[in-house]
C-alpha cells in the first residue's frame, strides 16, 4: 500500500523543483506549525519566542510552499577538555505529504556546507530515526539520560556555600555551567539563542513552579541550580532539575546537599548529571534509576578540524593511516595520516589509507564508542591490533549531554 501510494503521489504531484535556501521571513509561523505537526506539539505560535538567524535555518520550498526545515545552532562541544565548534541540529522536519522525495537529505547536505563555511567541525542531534541520520554520516555517540535519585541517598557533604536566589537569565548561571562543561566529554557550551529561548520558555510556563539559585564561596560564584516542583504520587512534590552545575566536586556536592534539604517534603530529584559524576557524591548510586533516556548522534563535518581541535591523552603517541569514506561531504573523503603526540593530533592528506573507515564509524570511534567491537565487526578495514589499540586509547570516553535542544 505504501509503495502504491508513493508511486501515485509522485506521478500526480505537479512537476515543481524543490529549492533549498535560507528560510524566508514570512515562513516563520509555517515553520512553527511544521514542528507542531512533526513532534506532536500543542502550543500556539509564539512570535516573541527567540528565533535563530535566517542563515541558520535551511528551508526547502516547493514553489512558494514551505516543505521542510533544518536548524543549526551555534554550539561548542567538549572533547578532552577542549571546546570544538559544533552545530546543534534541531527542527529537522518535512511535511508528511512530501516525505520520500529526498528533502531531508538535501537540507542536511546544504546545512553541512554552511557548517564548514562557519568553521563548525562537528554536528550533534537527537534523532527521531537513526537510519536517516546514519545515511548522511551521523552515528550514536552518547545519551541524554534523566536519573531519579532518592533524596535520602544524598549525604549532603561539601562545604557550606552562600546561596542567593537569582533570575533565570543571571549570567552567573551560564558562566558556572560553561566552566563545568570544560571537563565533561560531550557537554555543550550553548549559544546566546539557547539561553534566551530557555529563559523565554521558563517565563512563559506559568504552571511550572521554578526557582534559580547561585552559590558562592569566598566571594566567587561556584555553583548554580535551576529546579522546579513536579507532582508526586506519595509526597508533596518531586524536584525536577533543569540545570545543576559546579566548578569543582565540592561545589557539586554542596549543590546536591542544598537540594537534599527538601527531603522532608520531596522524595526524589531528577537530573541529567552523568552517572560517573553522581557516583562521586551518591554512595548508593545504583538506586538512582534511569527514568528517561534518549541517545544522541554525532557527525564529523570537518574530519581534519575535528581531530586537530580537540585534546587527546598526553600519554598516547602514535600514527594511523586512514582512508575515510564520506558519501555526503566530499572534502572528508580520502587518505589521511593522523599522528598523536603530546596531547594533540595533526592530520595531513595522503598516506597509504591502510585503514578504511566510513565517517559514521569514525564518529563513533571519535566519541570513544566500541572501537574494539567495531574493528571486530570489520568496520575498521585493514586495521592491525596496534591500530585498534591506538584509537581505543586515544578516544577512550563516556560522553553524555546535559540538556535537550
Amino acid at each position: 500500500t505504501n509503495r502504491r501510494w508513493g508511486t501515485w503521489r509522485d506521478a500526480y504531484r505537479p512537476a515543481v523543483a524543490i529549492t533549498v535556501e535560507s528560510i524566508r521571513p514570512e515562513s516563520e509561523e509555517d515553520r512553527w506549525d511544521l514542528g507542531r505537526q512533526a513532534f506532536g506539539g500543542t502550543d500556539a505560535y509564539d512570535p516573541n519566542r527567540p528565533s535563530p538567524e535566517p542563515d541558520r535555518v535551511v528551508a526547502a520550498y516547493d514553489d512558494d510552499r514551505l516543505v521542510g526545515t533544518v536548524v543549526s545552532l551555534d554550539f561548542a562541544m567538549t572533547w578532552g577538555g577542549a571546546q570544538v565548534p559544533c552545530a546543534g541540529v534541531s527542527g529537522v522536519v518535512v511535511r508528511p505529504e512530501d516525505r520520500g522525495r529526498g528533502v531531508a537529505h538535501r537540507m542536511l547536505e546544504e546545512s553541512f556546507d554552511r557548517m564548514r563555511q562557519r568553521g563548525e567541525m562537528l554536528a550533534a542531534l537527537y534523532q527521531t530515526t537513526a537510519s536517516l541520520y546514519r545515511s548522511v554520516g551521523f552515528e550514536i555517540a552518547g545519551s541524554y539520560a534523566w536519573r531519579r535519585v532518592p533524596l535520602s541517598l544524598i549525604p549532603g557533604t561539601g562545604s557550606d556555600l552562600s546561596w542567593r536566589r537569582v533570575a533565570f537569565d543571571d549570567p552567573a548561571i551560564r558562566s558556572v555551567h560553561e566552566e563545568m562543561s570544560r571537563s565533561l566529554d560531550g557537554w555543550i557550551v550553548a549559544d546566546d539563542l539557547w539561553w534566551r529561548r530557555t529563559r523565554h520558555t521558563i517565563e512563559t510556563q506559568k504552571s511550572k513552579n521554578r526557582y534559580a539559585y547561585v552559590g558562592s564561596r569566598g566571594g566567587a560564584d561556584v555553583a548554580a541550580v535551576v529546579y522546579r516542583y513536579d507532582s508526586s504520587e506519595d509526597r508533596l512534590y518531586e524536584l525536577g532539575i533543569d540545570l545543576l552545575a559546579g566548578v569543582d566536586g565540592d561545589a557539586v556536592a554542596s549543590t546536591l546537599g542544598f537540594l537534599a534539604a527538601n527531603g522532608t517534603t520531596a522524595g526524589h530529584l531528577e537530573t541529567t548529571l552523568p552517572r560517573d559524576l553522581l557516583s562521586l557524591h551518591v554512595p548508593d548510586v545504583q538506586n538512582a534509576a534511569i527514568s528517561r533516556e534518549w541517545p544522541w548522534m554525532l557527525r564529523l563535518v570537518d574530519v581534519v578540524g575535528a581531530f586537530e581541535a580537540r585534546r587527546w591523552p598526553s600519554a598516547v603517541t602514535g600514527r594511523i593511516e586512514l582512508d575515510v569514506v564520506d558519501a555526503t561531504v566530499a572534502e572528508n573523503t580520502g587518505p589521511h595520516v593522523v599522528e598523536f603526540t603530546d596531547g594533540a593530533a595533526t592530520v595531513t592528506a595522503g598516506g597509504s589509507g591502510r585503514v578504511r573507515v566510513d565517517v559514521t564509524d569514525l564518529a563513533a570511534v571519535y566519541a570513544g564508542n566500541s572501537t574494539r567491537l567495531r574493528a571486530g565487526a570489520g568496520r575498521l578495514g585493514g586495521a592491525t591490533d596496534a591500530d585498534v589499540e591506538l584509537l581505543a586509547a586515544a578516544c577512550a570516553s563516556h560522553p553524555t549531554m546535559p540538556f535537550f535542544f
